[in-house]
């Protein structure tokens, strides 16, 4: 079982770190430099732990940062345009005003890590996580994750 201080440790690593400052700098990325509120290490552990997978899986799927560098890109490039599909949106309401936009904390990857970890060992396996993790639409997410992944590697 993996714990929140297991994620901080994993997090500062030089895996991690490495992994994180490439993408940084390829796809000029803002990462909050403050340090990383407790909760969140806490978060990325539940994750894990409902992913049922260990860090030595995390670290398995960044040890190939080309494939994880055009995972993230392309996801936030997919995720950029689908403000009108977020859950609770009608097309009646007035349009959203972004009054900020906060940069990543440095354990962002650690949601992309688990999702590859899926889309490369265990497909089957998506669905069921993300219903567990409680994700909207798990179904329509992991399919759409999924059509990310294969552009990648194709």
């Amino acid at each position: 079982m993996v714990k929140a201080d297991d994620v901080r440790t994993w997090v500062t690593g030089e895996i991690y770190s490495s992994l994180l400052c490439g993408l940084t700098k390829n796809f000029n990325l803002k990462i909050n430099s403050e340090s990383i509120p407790d909760v969140l290490f806490q978060h990325d552990a539940n994750k894990i732990n409902c992913a049922d997978l260990e860090l030595h899986n995390l670290e398995i799927v960044a040890r190939k940062p080309e494939v994880v560098c055009k995972y993230v890109s392309q996801k936030l490039k997919f995720l950029g345009g689908a403000v009108d599909e977020q859950e609770g949106k009608s097309s009646e309401d007035e349009e959203d005003v972004v009054l900020k936009t906060h940069s990543f904390y440095q354990n962002f990857l650690n949601i992309y890590l688990i999702e590859l970890h899926f889309l490369e060992s265990d497909p089957a396996g998506l669905e069921g996580y993300l219903k567990a993790i409680r994700i909207p639409g798990a179904k329509k997410y992991a399919s759409q994750i999924e059509k990310i992944y294969k552009s990648v590697v194709c």
